[in-house]
């Protein structure tokens, strides 16, 4: 009868734990969006679900509200190199799905398959200077020294800061193709876009 009584109270403990971390969750991703991460258990890529257990990264027009990975933004990113084209060489951080575009006649990363970024925070301050990759699903695609890219759909920009909305809510992204293994998306307010490795 004891026994019982101890296995029936931990059953409770453990509901009421269990309980409280997807509640916890649901806050946090409320507030700051959900969390993506291309180091997810493979499982958990393929049935595309966040960890507060909501369905995210949808293959339609809907938005999924992303929040900032903060361990790449202040220590940078790990890219591996995802191929080459339009005169670019392109990569993606293996965390947080940030890509990097960079102009294979200038670019120190040409010739590396993997390597470590930090941020550049004078982009962030002063605006990214770009230059015209290719126009591409109905958007224009520019590329800043720095590497960092967006998707726009008006030609002949030359300088972009991200929108506040952005900094404080992080991104609100859509579901743009699918190509060399993974799923393009693009934030619906900046044009940022990111890739997140494609369930199989």
């Amino acid at each position: 009868m004891k026994s019982l009584a101890i296995d029936s109270r931990n059953s409770t403990s453990a509901s009421i734990s269990l309980l409280l971390k997807r509640l916890f969750l649901k806050l946090r991703c409320l507030a700051f969006g959900h969390k993506v991460s291309n180091a997810l258990p493979a499982e958990q890529i393929a049935t595309k679900k966040c960890p507060c257990g909501a369905p995210i990264l949808g293959e339609d027009s809907r938005a999924t509200r992303v929040s900032h990975t903060l361990s790449c933004f202040f220590f940078g990113h790990d890219y591996i190199k995802m191929g080459e084209r339009d005169g670019h060489s392109e990569y993606v951080c293996e965390v947080c799905g940030h890509p990097l575009l960079v102009d294979t006649s200038r670019s120190p990363y040409a010739n590396k398959h993997a390597f470590h970024k930090r941020v550049r925070f004078l982009c962030i301050v002063k605006g990214h200077q770009l230059h015209t990759v290719v126009d591409r699903n109905g958007l224009t695609e520019y590329a800043c020294n720095c590497g960092h890219s967006f998707l726009r759909p008006e030609n002949g920009r030359t300088n972009f800061r991200h929108p506040l909305t952005c900094v404080y809510k992080g991104h609100y992204i859509s579901f743009i193709v699918r190509r060399e293994g993974y799923d393009e998306f693009r934030c619906c307010n900046c044009g940022h876009p990111f890739y997140f490795i494609a369930p199989e």
